[in-house]
């Protein structure tokens, strides 16, 4: 958490001190104040490692004491020109660099042609770029919302960590708040039961209910994403005797931290925290398998691989390994699920996405069609029907595949539509000099999801393709709602 040279600045020392003394009575131990100078920022990491407790009093401390938000290097970056920046890379693409630069109060976010980039060294690792960047049109990012994007190590290549590198990232992320986080007010309702209980409610009512709240209130609205993260860090404050609860908070603030900023690092030290793969009630839920995947996306494939290995089987493991193209794996355990007794409909979607992905169009469709057949009756009826849509229309983009063209687009506006989760989603595309240069949404239901939406538009305007974009984990309904829209209007584009 600390380097040895930080540990000299009084300030810093005195915090490491006061961290020690809210951690002592979980160890029982006694602290001499003395003996707290070049070992105690060794200590203070020890107390952490071994104390979930620990870690929320930690997080205490630093919203009581304002602890600086980063104790971390900068990393560096070296123009060809012979400049040399300090920041931190936000992106690596195909063709730019996105770093974030602070100049007094205020952070700036720059964007770089990898033509003028000469290295960056990121966590002590430097990355030479080739001189030789061919120049490509670059698409305007417009969309609903324009937040800056996350590193990639999946589209880039660049960014490969070691598992040492990857724990040391996810606890110094995960012990820090995002640099908007003092920024952001703490608001909710008065009305609200903080004590955030088990038992379901009787009535529906998002200024009683926790979890009402979270979806009527935060989720609907990405303005409040970052409202609903520092609301969740309040719960964590309010209910930090309750271990059972804390669990349910730091699962929660996973998810949030994953689907809204998609910030691996601070969702998986949550889920880490929560223990989601060792406790019962969320072996079977979606955060294990997510938990995979921010390993995979902060650039650790094995361990993602590892960690996918030992949890017992679920749709969301199936499409994780789907999305990571090990596409005879998926398909194996799709049939395992079968005979497990997993939502047959679901499963058959799961390894229709995964051929699909691989570019196996045929047993894809053959997959779509099985899930197709099905008969919905009972309690999963309507969920099978929403499957079936989804299939359905999985089915129409493969044969728009056949159709689109996306380097003979004609300018243009072109608009269309796509059943998501809860309704239509109404879109509008716009083609200028050839390229798809912006998706607007014009109407949407899955407001739940709207983070699945403004993702998928971003790297369906990134890639300049609807072939090989990978659904938005949590949101697959309206994400492939949204890709599908697009396929739609683009071939509009090719008539």
């Amino acid at each position: 958490m600390m380097s040895s040279s930080s540990v000299e600045d009084p300030k810093r020392r005195r915090i490491a001190t006061v961290l020690l003394f809210l951690c002592r009575p979980i160890r029982r131990e006694h602290y001499d104040i003395a003996s707290l100078k070049s070992e105690n920022h060794r200590e203070l990491d020890s107390l952490l490692a071994r104390s979930p407790r620990c870690v929320l009093l930690v997080w205490i401390a630093i919203l009581t004491l304002g602890i600086p938000p980063t104790l971390q290097a900068a990393d560096k970056i070296e123009l060809r020109s012979g400049i040399t920046l300090s920041g931190k890379v936000v992106e690596v693409s195909e063709e730019t660099l996105t770093v974030e630069i602070t100049a007094g109060n205020r952070t700036l976010t720059r964007k770089y042609p990898l033509a003028r980039v000469k290295a960056i060294t990121v966590n002590g690792e430097q990355r030479i770029f080739d001189a030789a960047v061919p120049p490509k049109k670059e698409a305007s990012n417009s969309s609903t919302n324009n937040s800056t994007l996350t590193p990639d190590a999946t589209t880039t290549g660049l960014i490969q960590r070691t598992p040492e590198e990857m724990n040391a990232l996810i606890a110094q992320q995960g012990r820090t708040p995002p640099r908007w986080f003092r920024e952001t007010t703490l608001d909710f309702p008065n009305t609200l039961d903080l004590s955030w209980p088990d038992t379901k409610p009787p009535t529906w009512n998002y200024t009683r209910h926790v979890e009402h709240y979270i979806w009527d209130i935060i989720n609907s609205n990405h303005v409040r994403y970052r409202s609903g993260v520092r609301f969740m860090h309040h719960l964590l404050q309010v209910n930090r005797d309750s271990p059972g609860t804390l669990a349910k908070i730091m699962n929660e603030l996973g998810r949030m931290y994953f689907e809204f900023f998609d910030d691996y690092a601070r969702a998986a030290f949550w889920w880490q925290n929560a223990k989601v793969t060792e406790n019962e009630r969320y072996a079977r839920s979606d955060s294990p398998a997510r938990l995979a995947e921010c390993y995979w996306r902060l650039g650790n494939r094995s361990m993602a691989e590892k960690l996918l290995q030992q949890l017992p089987l679920t749709c969301g493991i199936i499409k994780l390994w789907g999305d990571l193209q090990a596409t005879d794996r998926a398909i194996s355990l799709a049939q395992e699920a079968i005979t497990q007794g997993l939502e047959a409909s679901e499963v058959y979607l799961l390894a229709g996405d995964a051929l699909r992905t691989a570019k196996r169009y045929d047993e894809a469709i053959a997959y779509y069609e099985k899930a197709l057949k099905l008969e919905g009756s009972g309690a999963n009826k309507e969920q099978i029907e929403r499957n079936q849509r989804r299939a359905s229309g999985a089915i129409e983009l493969i044969q728009l595949f056949d159709k689109l063209n996306f380097a003979d687009l004609t300018d243009g506006q072109y608009e269309d539509k796509s059943y998501g989760y809860a309704g239509n989603i109404h879109l509008k595309t716009h083609v200028r000099n050839g390229m798809l240069n912006e998706i607007k949404i014009t109407s949407l239901s899955d407001k739940q999801y709207y983070h699945a939406v403004d993702a998928t538009i971003k790297k369906i305007l990134r890639q300049q393709t609807v072939k090989g974009i990978d659904a938005i984990s949590g949101a697959t309904v309206t994400s492939e709602a949204v890709i599908r829209a697009t396929a739609k209007a683009m071939a509009q584009g090719n008539q």
